[in-house]
């Protein structure tokens, strides 16, 4: 006869909410679950090991008398609706803990090949957002001219290896490792910075986020780590008005936006004349920006009237909605091709190489690639382009 232990019906409402899923999922997945949190009857040891693998939360933490405290390990800038930091869930705890990890071992890689300092141009919380956005534009290589020639999809390329060509590294990726079943959710967090002087790390989440989208989020974490600034970033503040009394992410939305819809240009740009909705896309077409972006810089500058901008800014959110859920479901692609995106690949690459020349174990190879044996190391290796 199995043996129940006694788990607190708190703990496990809690492991539930920090899961994503609500009650109806675990009652589907755990027919007793009802039974559990009122105390009528308790799991066995396996059926809490089920519970654990299922809410991605560690074993140990369900025989705790109540929940513990969870915080993220750097600044938390997500302050919601009401002004609360969201709580993190065990998908975002771990892509930071994974990233802090593999920034460390490069960071020291970078030491002992005497790289020097990242050659990000730092910005003082003073500077006008024009002026970084400048500086950022120059670091980038990312004026509007350059993009002219280029689509979305190149745009992206072209950030993540100009960062990583000043030093940086850059992770764009919709999931914990690689592990689809642990997808990072959009609502929960748009990116993260891990700002560094030798090793500066920018993640983008980009699930079900469009490429301009994820430019956007690409840039308002740069201008994170031209600050020096670490943290998971809240870049729908803006428009909310709750913005953190440093400003911090009000800056990088601003800066971010005049990175990508420089006012100047957008002044001479803009037809007034026009309808508005081809305006947008006309416009966010030049730019690479989303069509919000546009439209909240044409207010900003003084383009549109901020009278009945509400109503506007609304109908292009639903339109905006509706062209992504008509949009036909993107297939996996190749997934060597994938990793650089989901690892960096200047640190890839130097994990190969090291790993190679004997100075770095398979073992912790395959711990900080995130791959099982020496074969999906010379397949990635080969797809870097590393004979």
């Amino acid at each position: 006869m199995s043996v129940g232990v006694p788990v607190a019906p708190d703990v496990l409402h809690w492991a539930a909410r920090r899961s994503g899923r609500d009650d109806s999922e675990f009652e589907r997945k755990f027919p007793a679950w009802h039974q559990w949190l009122v105390g009528e009857k308790a799991p066995t040891i396996k059926q809490v090991e089920q519970v654990a693998r299922y809410s991605h939360v560690p074993f140990g933490v369900f025989f705790l008398t109540e929940p513990p405290t969870v915080e993220l390990p750097i600044p938390d800038f997500r302050l919601g609706i009401h002004g609360k930091a969201a709580l993190p869930s065990q998908e975002l705890l771990d892509v930071i803990e994974a990233c802090q990890l593999r920034q460390a071992w490069y960071r020291d890689f970078a030491l002992a090949n005497e790289f020097g300092p990242a050659r990000v141009t730092r910005l003082g919380p003073e500077l006008d957002v024009t002026e970084a956005a400048l500086a950022i534009a120059d670091d980038l290589q990312f004026g509007v001219d350059a993009r002219k020639r280029i689509t979305r999809t190149e745009a992206r390329n072209h950030l993540r290896h100009a960062f990583e060509d000043l030093g940086g590294i850059a992770v764009f990726t919709s999931m914990v490792g690689n592990d689809n079943s642990r997808p990072l959710k959009r609502e929960e967090f748009r990116g993260f910075t891990l700002a560094d002087d030798v090793a500066p790390l920018v993640f983008v989440n980009t699930s079900d986020d469009t490429l301009s989208g994820q430019l956007f989020t690409f840039l308002h974490e740069y201008a994170h780590a031209a600050r020096g600034q670490s943290g998971v970033s809240d870049e729908d503040q803006l428009d909310r008005g709750t913005v953190p009394a440093d400003g911090i992410e009000q800056w990088c939305n601003a800066v971010a936006a005049e990175v990508l819809v420089p006012a100047a240009d957008l002044r001479a740009e803009f037809r007034p004349a026009a309808p508005l909705r081809g305006e947008l896309d006309r416009l966010a077409a030049r730019y690479h920006a989303s069509t919000l972006t546009v439209l909240i810089k044409l207010r900003d500058v003084g383009l549109i009237q901020r009278e009945g901008f509400d109503r506007v800014f609304q109908a292009e959110q639903r339109h905006v909605a509706d062209t992504l859920a008509k949009r036909a479901e993107a297939s996996g692609g190749n997934h060597y091709l994938n990793q650089p995106f989901r690892l960096g690949e200047n640190f890839s690459r130097a994990v190969i190489r090291e790993t190679r020349r004997g100075a770095v174990s398979y073992v912790e190879a395959f711990r900080l690639l995130g791959m099982r044996s020496a074969t999906q190391l010379e397949k990635y290796a080969k797809s870097l382009g590393m004979s």
